[in-house]
């Protein structure tokens, strides 16, 4: 036989169990926002090499690129890659036989574009507001 104590121990461990699944079973349907900042703008820097195991590597040098719709476009060779900067906070782009990926914060791109033979690493600043 219980007594009444055990009976008042037992009903608060209850509502307490019920308060904390109610709790977990509303959050779960509550979705996490993260912060989304947009990486457009124009930015500027400098690329330096890392890999160079052919004569025909594409060259290091000054760069300046516009951040247009979360896409910029970074010159290899004889042509572009198309870069989506996403809001998680990477950068991502290719070519047949060539990966460009990075990350960006709201002031900074950088990044490493490669061939497996190439690559440059590039650091560039926003600029302007």
């Amino acid at each position: 036989m219980r007594t009444i104590r055990e009976e008042g121990n037992r009903s608060m461990r209850l509502i307490g169990l019920a308060a904390l699944i109610s709790g977990l079973t509303l959050g779960g349907c509550v979705s996490p926002t993260a912060p989304t900042t947009s990486a457009d703008g124009d930015y500027r820097g400098s690329s330096t090499r890392f890999q160079v195991l052919r004569r025909t590597c594409p060259r290091p040098g000054l760069l300046h690129i516009p951040v247009r719709n979360g896409i910029m476009f970074y010159h290899w060779g004889t042509q572009d890659i198309q870069v989506a900067v996403l809001n998680n906070g990477t950068l991502s782009g290719s070519l047949p036989g060539v990966q460009l990926t990075g990350t960006h914060d709201s002031t900074i791109l950088q990044g490493d574009v490669t061939d497996g033979q190439c690559g440059l690493h590039f650091t560039l600043k926003r600029i302007g507001g």
